[in-house]
């Protein structure tokens, strides 16, 4: 009855709004009576859309065709470029033929929504209401299918672990590869209840159109499927929000979590017979140890914990207490004052998602204790140390034997790509069943970690930086607001509404699917890319590129391309039309990375967890100004063992860092010592005292540097640009972060000196 509710939905919506016809036949199989308030979830999609300005009567209509205005959802930015005119010449809207009908209601419920973009040209940059052009048509209809299910609604959010410790866990890449894969995939299973038992568009983090596992279980229904992910990425983070009807919440969980623990279930069996019936993989030769039957199901046991919280959209002043209780703020309280008691719930969608992520985190908080306490003469897991190794393993390597002891984890982790092939994830094995090695990533240089995180996300996802009520609308409704003396209120008003929130979502997926493309652009191995998460493993000279391109793509800035699109003004271009396709975050939305540099042979998890660390370095910068984040940091391990760090914004005063760094250090490493050039000056930097004031930064540049220029024979040194940068802390930083990137560049074997 729900699927049925969203196909005459979708069905009114695209008759309505574009024209777009099905065949007459189509309605009669259906069988579909006209008793669906159309009109009521429509206005309630409109309250949790509009809030209160749902209340202010605008008289001044606006026509998109003749007076259009986009703004950037998440920055406010008004589009600089009018693309109506392409639009109108590239429109092309789609006719619902019989032959497109699936006579099964699920089925066709399904293709409608998977289709629903395609069904117009540029439907993501189509506003639904013209009056506040910020939010998609489509993720509006997506939040009236989703709000479709229930008169009485729920927050729900669903996160499964152990995440960091358990991806670290890896001697070698496909390990790293796989423990990344297997949380994704399990993740799924979770996601899967909610859209089989409401529909995909229910889940609001994260987006779940054109996902490889959502693809393959319509596909079991008989649905064909194009344009989804690279089924190798593992593209889905460990948690997910969900919105569902409230007297279904005690049995969605128990469903959850069967779902996740069964499919753990199925992978551990089949592994476990798998390992049993194969003595010899590739090049690997198992051994089961002694202990291998009577452990092996206690330690999956363990794994993963899952944790649900949820929270209802009722009971609205009693929540709004809590929230001020929490939080310290009394804004909503008193906009409850204003508007009478009467007011809907819906519209203070934002208080409950924060609420929900307040209800998250003091969950985490509570470790849930497990015993772990395994009774025999096996030495522990050779890779995560925590259990007892159910199996040896012998690979030949280059004419040398390694012996590795694993645990029941670790062995499916390290085998886990032949349980897809068993089961039909046939795109996935073909790209997973061989992963490159850290020697042949690295090839002739260093092997880099690079991990990278979006900034200030949690501000992002519950508003807190988000543009407020009047920096969304379209300039005619700001100036009839302004006449009429509504301006003030809006001004401070920060509502958080579903499409909002699902904006984000679709952003970060559409980031996550231009991720791969930029890391085989570079020719690195991505480990994970959910969300505003990034791990990868590239050579040591190319992993400053891709993460300065990965970061503009993020934001959406910098004229960077990635095959036929460009990126400008925080929005995503078709190149041959000039016609803005989606938002990225924009310009205020940025990222930090923390990258680590050592040779190939370094042990795999320490470099991951240095890595780590510089990610938090990178996090934590901050100057005088005020500016925080927007970072990255280097850490590079010496042959002698010495840890070399340093960090640096991204930018600074418009000044690209490392394009900028590696531009300077390629025009002089194959013709002259640049080595000994950044040396130099740093060690005189320090002898002059410019940290102590005892010359200044400018004296330094104007004297010292042509002196050093001369005596080492580097001529043009005084019109390189970062002699433009006038704070004497980021100058050092600056010439410690190019020290760290020459050295990375440099061939592994050339000699030091």
């Amino acid at each position: 009855m729900i699927l049925l509710k969203k196909v005459v939905l979708i069905q009114n919506f695209l008759e309505k709004f574009f024209e777009i016809k099905f065949d007459e036949s189509i309605i009669k199989n259906l069988d579909i009576e006209s008793n669906f308030d159309l009109e009521k979830l429509d206005l309630i999609a409109k309250e949790a859309e509009l809030g209160f300005f749902q209340d202010v009567s605008i008289k001044n209509e606006v026509d998109l065709l003749n007076n259009p205005e986009f703004i950037h959802p998440l920055t406010s930015e008004k589009l600089k470029y009018d693309f109506m005119k392409e639009f109108n010449k590239n429109y092309e809207k789609k006719i619902v033929k019989k032959e497109d009908y699936i006579d099964d209601i699920k089925k066709y419920f399904y293709k409608l929504w998977w289709n629903l973009p395609n069904f117009f040209s540029a439907s993501f940059m189509l506003p639904a209401d013209p009056k506040i052009p910020v939010y998609s048509i489509i993720d509006y209809l997506d939040n009236v299918l989703a709000i479709s299910v229930s008169d009485k609604l729920s927050l729900m959010l669903v996160s499964i672990g152990p995440v960091q410790e358990f991806i670290a866990a890896a001697r070698s890449t496909i390990d790293l590869k796989m423990g990344s894969y297997l949380l994704s995939f399990l993740t799924y299973q979770g996601i899967n209840v909610i859209g089989e038992e409401y529909g995909y568009e229910n889940v609001i983090f994260p987006y779940m159109r054109g996902n490889y596992f959502v693809k393959k279980d319509l596909e079991k229904l008989g649905i064909e499927i194009e344009n989804y992910m690279d089924p190798s990425v593992a593209s889905l983070p460990n948690v997910f929000t969900a919105i569902v009807p409230t007297s279904d919440i005690k049995n969605l969980e128990r469903k959850i979590r069967k779902a996740i623990k069964e499919k753990m279930n199925e992978v551990s069996n089949f592994m476990k017979t798998f390992l049993m019936e194969n003595n010899n993989i590739a090049n690997q030769k198992i051994t089961l140890l002694k202990n291998f039957s009577n452990v092996w199901d206690k330690q999956i046991s363990q794994f993963p914990t899952i944790l649900i919280v949820s929270q209802e959209i009722d009971s609205l002043k009693e929540n709004l207490e809590k929230h001020f209780d929490y939080t310290g703020d009394n804004n909503y309280l008193n906009l409850l004052k204003k508007a009478g008691k009467n007011s809907s719930s819906i519209r203070f969608y934002g208080v409950f998602s924060e609420l929900l992520g307040i209800k998250s985190s003091l969950r985490k908080a509570t470790r849930d204790f497990v015993q772990n306490f395994e009774i025999g003469g096996e030495q522990g897991d050779d890779i995560g140390g925590e259990n007892k190794a159910v199996i040896e393993v012998r690979t030949i390597y280059n004419n040398e034997e390694r012996r590795e002891k694993l645990s029941a984890i670790s062995a499916i982790k390290r085998f886990f790509v032949n349980y897809l092939e068993n089961k039909g994830y046939i795109e996935a094995y073909e790209k997973l069943k061989k992963i490159r090695t850290t020697e042949e990533i690295a090839g002739e240089y260093k092997l880099a970690v690079l991990i990278m995180d979006g900034d200030n996300m949690g501000k992002w996802i519950s508003g807190k930086l988000a543009p407020n009520m009047k920096e969304r609308l379209h300039s005619k409704v700001i100036a009839e607001l302004e006449r009429n003396g509504y301006d003030n209120l809006f001004e401070n008003v920060n509502f958080v509404t579903p499409s909002y929130q699902r904006i984000i979502s679709r952003t970060l997926n559409n980031f996550t699917n231009f991720v791969p493309k930029i890391v085989e652009e570079f020719g690195g191995l991505l480990i994970y890319a959910g969300g505003d998460d990034v791990l990868a493993l590239f050579s040591s000279n190319k992993v400053f590129y891709a993460a300065n391109k990965l970061r503009k793509v993020y934001s959406g800035i910098g004229n960077v391309e990635v095959e036929k699109f460009i990126f400008r003004d925080g929005w995503c271009y078709l190149k041959d039309k000039n016609i803005p396709v989606f938002n990225m975050m924009g310009p205020k939305a940025t990222m930090s990375a923390g990258i680590s540099v050592a040779n190939c042979k370094f042990n795999l998890k320490m470099l991951l967890n240095l890595a780590r660390k510089m990610e938090g370095l990178a996090k934590n910068n901050e100057d005088n100004s005020g500016k925080k984040k927007n970072s990255f940091a280097i850490s590079t391990v010496r042959r002698s063992g010495q840890v070399v760090e340093s960090r640096i914004f991204w930018d600074i005063d418009g000044f690209d860092v490392l394009f900028y760094a590696q531009n300077f250090i390629k025009s002089y490493e194959k013709v002259k010592s640049v080595k000994r050039l950044i040396n130099r000056l740093i060690s005189e930097y320090e002898n002059f005292g410019v940290g102590e004031d005892i010359i200044s930064v400018n004296d330094f540049k104007e004297k010292v540097i042509p002196y050093i220029a001369k005596k080492i024979n580097f001529k043009n040194l005084a019109k390189e640009r970062f002699l433009e940068i006038e704070d004497k802390e980021k100058f050092l930083e600056y010439l410690k972060i190019l020290e760290n990137i020459e050295y990375s560049r440099r061939e592994e074997y050339e000699h030091e000196n």
